[in-house]
C-alpha cells in the first residue's frame, strides 16, 4: 500500500491571470491540499531570507536593544510563503504571525 502523502489544506486565492474573460476569478477563493514537504521548503527558504535581514546588525538603537521581531506573511496556493506589507488589510484568520524574540545573553535554548 502506498504511503499517503501529507497536506495541508490552505485557503486561498487563484493565480492572478491576464487572459480575457478571466477577471471574475480574482474575487474567488479556492481550497488548495498543499503537501507538507512542499510548504517545509518554502518556510525555509522564506526564513533563510528573513535571517538574512534580521542579522544585518541593527539590534541596537542608542540606549534600547531589539528583543523581538514581529511579522506576518501569507501562504500562496503553491504553498509558497509571503511577507505581508502595510495597507494588506491582514485580519487574525488571513495570514500567518510570527514572533522571533532574542534570546536572553547566557541562556541555552529553550
Amino acid at each position: 500500500m502506498p504511503e499517503e502523502k501529507k497536506e495541508l489544506l490552505v485557503v486561498t486565492k487563484p493565480r492572478a491571470s491576464t487572459m480575457r474573460g478571466v477577471r471574475e476569478q480574482v474575487d474567488k477563493v479556492i481550497e488548495e491540499g498543499i503537501p507538507l514537504d512542499k510548504l517545509q521548503r518554502g518556510f525555509a527558504s522564506f526564513m533563510d531570507s528573513l535571517s538574512e535581514i534580521v542579522q544585518a546588525g541593527y539590534d541596537k538603537i542608542g540606549d534600547y536593544t531589539l528583543d523581538e521581531i514581529a511579522f506576518s506573511a501569507e501562504i500562496g496556493a503553491e504553498g509558497e510563503f509571503k511577507l505581508l506589507g502595510t495597507g494588506v488589510g491582514v485580519s487574525g484568520s488571513a495570514g500567518v504571525t510570527f514572533k522571533l524574540r532574542r534570546q536572553a545573553a547566557g541562556k541555552g535554548s529553550v
